[in-house]
């Protein structure tokens, strides 16, 4: 198997990656709008995952430091808008072929 699809996998697979990178996808976001969307993920590990995202280029933190407070947003980079139709493609499939899951856990 190509290794560069073998780290775009493992990369995808992370838990809360895709959902993060789709959120983003949209609009740039704050971290509590990202949070909210991302149901079930905790402050620190939403914060651990765009750590890890900004540090590969898949998302940029941009600060605005002349609003009070201080705006902080998250935006998705070229490289993650790129993966756009893979993730409308994998919604489209999971549509399909997915149950329904309830937020009842």
């Amino acid at each position: 198997m190509c290794p560069h699809y073998e780290a775009a996998m493992e990369l995808l697979a992370k838990r809360w990656s895709g959902l993060i990178l789709t959120t983003l996808l949209d609009a740039p976001a704050r971290f509590s709008v990202i949070g909210a969307a991302v149901d079930g993920i905790s402050d620190r590990m939403l914060s651990q995952r765009l750590a890890e995202l900004e540090e590969i280029g898949m998302v940029e933190r941009n600060i605005d430091a002349t609003q009070r407070p201080v705006l902080v947003e998250y935006a998705a980079t070229q490289m993650s808008r790129e993966l756009s139709p893979v993730f409308s493609a994998l919604q489209d499939w999971a549509e399909k072929w997915m149950p329904a899951r309830t937020s009842e856990r």
